[in-house]
């Protein structure tokens, strides 16, 4: 049973908590694009080893389509996670496993879902995701209010699945505590608009193009599957996310562009309508968030963000610990204190 609290007695404590535990970033990891790139690719490299196995479950959706969920089952009484993955994120994510490590120390149950076209197979429609895309998320979550009633739902939500799910609470406000009574958001990209063109720059394009050049494939299936809903040829031709976004996002969802897209879905916008206690962990040095788009006067006055905002760490990255083989995710032990905090202080035993 959920307790009623004074929700700005209860930030003040749980920051406290928070705030014990600053992050430390690892020396041999020195700056942001070697955060990044680390977990990137050593991590998803090597993080699978020895992490527990998940079981898949496919969900048939509304709309005629599917969704690819993998389950870890904790105890029947313990807290429900759900997870929502970020951009072209796949069941070899670095922090799928990181997280399903912990939880299963724990006991708690851990949902992770697939956003249309990262699961295990192409969707049947010619829906792909997106920055906004809510829906998918809603469904999910009232399938899980449904399954697992009488236990606390906690929600994470990494980078692109974390502008997802802060866009959804902003938008459900008061009504999102029936489905989460708590959420962490991870580097979400506030502002894209703001952050696109210094993004675009860095490393000479690097990150676009490595997420552009997987998302390609995609959306050709896409226009092969539905003739005439794309343009073949804008989509082999797109080379980073303002030319894929205005060829295949804007043409699918009904945006004039991609400016437009982003605008209308950055999820800075809806932080201060958020009505659920959520914690918001981002790095100054991110390279897909900037520090003038960080919601900090928002997250300042508002009872019901939990701000962690640290200078560096790089994006969804946070790696510490004194050497490689040692290393360690703030972000992810961050996470689980608020959770359990929260738990503390809003559940009675």
């Amino acid at each position: 049973m959920t307790r009623h609290v004074d929700e700005t007695a209860v930030k003040t404590q749980v920051m406290k908590e928070l705030e014990r535990h600053p992050f430390s970033p690892a020396w041999w990891l020195r700056g942001r694009h070697a955060q990044t790139i680390y977990v990137g690719l050593v991590r998803k490299k090597l993080g699978h080893l020895g992490a527990p196995r998940l079981r898949h479950e496919r969900w048939d959706t509304p709309d005629g389509d599917f969704l690819d969920l993998l389950f870890l089952d904790g105890r029947k009484d313990a807290p429900v996670v759900v997870l929502f993955h970020g951009m072209e994120g796949s069941t070899r994510s670095y922090y799928i496993p990181g997280y399903a490590r912990h939880f299963k120390r724990l006991g708690w149950t851990f949902v992770v879902m697939f956003f249309r076209s990262c699961g295990l197979e192409m969707n049947r429609t010619s829906k792909l995701y997106h920055l906004g895309s809510t829906e998918d998320p809603e469904f999910v979550l009232q399938q899980l209010r449904a399954r697992y009633p009488d236990q606390p739902r906690f929600g994470i939500g990494v980078s692109l699945g974390g502008n997802v799910m802060t866009k959804w609470l902003g938008e459900r406000g008061d009504a999102a505590r029936e489905y989460l009574q708590a959420a962490t958001v991870i580097s979400p990209p506030f502002d894209p608009v703001i952050t696109a063109p210094v993004f675009h720059k860095l490393l000479w394009g690097f990150y676009a193009w490595h997420f552009v050049r997987t998302l390609k494939p995609k959306a050709l299936d896409v226009a092969r599957r539905f003739p005439g809903l794309l343009d073949e040829d804008a989509v082999r031709q797109a080379h980073d996310f303002y030319t894929f976004d205005d060829a295949v996002t804007s043409r699918l969802y009904g945006f004039e562009n991609a400016e437009e897209y982003w605008r209308k879905n950055g999820c800075g916008q809806f932080v201060e309508h958020i009505r659920v206690p959520t914690l918001l962990i981002a790095s100054r040095d991110d390279q897909f968030v900037l520090p003038e788009v960080l919601p900090e006067e928002a997250a300042r006055t508002s009872p019901y963000l939990y701000p962690l905002f640290t200078d560096r760490g790089g994006h969804a990255a946070f790696v510490s610990g004194p050497v490689p083989g040692y290393a360690r995710y703030w972000y992810e032990e961050q996470s689980l204190r608020f959770f359990k905090t929260q738990l503390r202080l809003r559940f009675h035993a």
